[in-house]
């Protein structure tokens, strides 16, 4: 909200393309690191080791990576910020994900909380002393805040949870074979996104992209509720305290779509108080559609995951990627309006509702069974 009320549509644009590069960031780290925790035996030393591993070989690509798209955009000072930001900002998420494996929700909130105040304080000591709000000094603050929220992680997990943190191998093939594609479904839809965003900026404007965003900003409690529900319902079917998908489905889809609909009539004086301007109520329900078709997908998505079955829900998720991008692509090419954009990304969602409803309500046969525990 700071960033779209203080930057100015341009440079909004940036900082959206930055986070979308962070968000899907963290989807590669979550689906390898923090999903291992959760479905496989965190407490086995060798699989222990090779999580270790993965999350300091993820601190150290995904930070690489931070500076190298910083260049491409802004400068290396921007660059070593934001990377600094991104490493501080994974190193939470690991946390996060072990108290979300433990089910100890309070805990995660008291966590995100900690993020919050220290990234607020961090802001406020600064834009005081500097009197403006620059990029860079948003991502410093969230790296603060990321920073803050470390150290509560850590006060707050167990000592069993911290024991044993060495980097090893052994165990690198039994969590790859199932962390490897759950990964890589897991980063399909940020970095579709992250694509979308990239095409607007190319073939319109980054003012466009910051159009874009700005009616996305004023959707994103649903989305908050989405994800919140996706790392809960995944902890619960892998652990047995959930079940049944159809019903999870209906309730998220029909939140979304109410929460839309409130969000969508209010859409005049919501978009002046949180980017400072109008946003386009079609975009807005573009927005709304798409998160409603992410949502009425993601009990499926986790039942199946839970599983150990990644590589199925992949291949769905690429076609869905594959086929929401090309039909982005070709309307903004022949100058279709920008608020078609969300339409046609959440028309290829339509297609992995349908395709995941059917993974998850069919029972493994005994070849699947066999082939996830052998890997």
């Amino acid at each position: 909200m700071l960033a779209a009320r203080e930057l100015g549509l341009a440079e909004y644009g940036v900082f959206a393309v930055f986070l979308a590069l962070l968000v899907s960031a963290t989807a590669l780290h979550a689906g390898y690191v923090g999903d291992s925790l959760a479905v496989l035996d965190r407490f086995d030393l060798r699989l222990r080791a090779s999580m270790v591993s993965s999350a300091l070989l993820s601190f150290g690509l995904c930070g690489t990576a931070g500076v190298v798209f910083a260049l491409a955009l802004r400068d290396l000072g921007t660059g070593l910020v934001f990377a600094g930001m991104v490493v501080l900002w994974l190193a939470e998420e690991t946390l996060r994900r072990l108290l979300i494996a433990r089910m100890e929700f309070w805990k995660l909130v008291w966590n995100d909380v900690s993020y919050l105040l220290g990234t607020l304080v961090a802001l406020g000591a600064w834009f005081l002393r500097a009197r403006e709000v620059t990029m860079p000094m948003l991502f410093a603050a969230m790296g603060v805040g990321a920073c803050t929220a470390v150290v509560v992680g850590l006060a707050q997990l167990p000592r069993s949870e911290l024991r044993a943190l060495r980097p090893g191998w052994a165990g690198m093939a039994e969590v790859a074979s199932f962390a490897g594609w759950r990964a890589a479904q897991a980063a399909l839809r940020p970095t579709a996104l992250l694509l979308a965003r990239v095409l607007v900026a190319q073939l319109i404007s980054l003012a466009a992209v910051g159009l874009l965003e700005a009616a996305r900003l004023v959707v994103a409690p649903l989305q908050v509720i989405i994800n919140g529900a996706g790392s809960f319902l995944l902890a619960g079917y892998a652990s047995g305290r959930v079940q049944g998908t159809r019903r999870a489905s209906l309730l998220l889809t029909g939140v979304t779509l109410g929460g839309g609909v409130v969000l969508t009539l209010a859409a005049g004086p919501l978009g002046r108080l949180m980017t400072g301007a109008e946003v386009d109520r079609w975009l807005l329900l573009g927005w709304v559609v798409y998160l409603a078709t992410w949502a009425a997908g993601l009990p499926f998505v986790t039942a199946v995951v839970a599983r150990k079955r990644s590589r199925a829900v992949f291949l769905v998720r690429v076609v869905d990627s594959v086929a929401g991008l090309a039909l982005a692509a070709v309307a903004l090419t022949l100058d279709f309006p920008l608020a078609l954009v969300p339409w046609l990304m959440a028309f290829g969602q339509l297609y992995s509702c349908l395709r995941l409803y059917s993974l998850a309500v069919t029972p493994p046969t005994p070849e699947i069974v066999k082939r996830s525990t052998t890997l």
